[in-house]
């Protein structure tokens, strides 16, 4: 079984820092503890993800049946999360998971394990994906992300200063929800 790690923020693809992909390719989807995972956004003060906007994937697809899901995750205003990089511009969000999603992941994590023991044979994703809203315009739409695989550790840069305008025209960037 294979279990491909996607971190996708606000749809926006770039490259990922060869460290943290090292650091990444370490984490073992199956027995690392969710209620550890954070993910981090860096994003222009005009931008904004909304409670609910934000989403952690965690699917295991066999030929006979699919485990896992997608999970809320909790927005954060602050957190203890050591330094993370960003103007006076910029807003800081974090996300992590409620305590009872948390424990569903724990319990699809066990029972893949009994799969892949019995033999059974899949393919898994973890991911996260972010909506944005929008208050206006923003001058720079440069965004970065950041994900905390374990409680205390270090945030591992996945995009950073990534401008969405490289993907996203201005009438597309127009086009984001309005913040309520």
């Amino acid at each position: 079984m294979r279990f491909l790690t996607l971190l996708l923020l606000l749809g926006a693809c770039g490259s990922v820092s060869l460290s943290t992909i090292v650091q990444l390719s370490r984490l073992d989807p199956l027995t690392a503890d969710p209620s550890g995972f954070v993910a981090a956004v860096v994003l222009p003060q005009e931008l904004d993800i909304p409670e609910g906007g934000a989403t952690l994937g965690f699917t295991w697809v066999s030929a006979d049946e699919t485990l896992g899901g997608d999970f809320p995750l909790r927005r954060h205003m602050a957190l203890d999360s050591g330094p993370i990089p960003h103007t006076p511009d910029q807003q800081v969000l974090f996300f992590d998971l409620a305590p009872e999603d948390a424990a569903a992941i724990r319990q699809a994590q066990q029972e893949i394990t009994a799969r892949k023991a019995a033999g059974v044979a899949g393919e898994g994703t973890f991911s996260v994906f972010a909506a944005p809203c929008a208050r206006g315009l923003p001058g720079q739409a440069l965004i970065s992300t950041y994900l905390r695989v374990e409680d205390g550790g270090a945030f591992l840069p996945l995009l950073q200063d990534y401008d969405i305008r490289q993907k996203i025209t201005e009438e597309q960037l127009g086009a984001v929800a309005s913040c309520g």
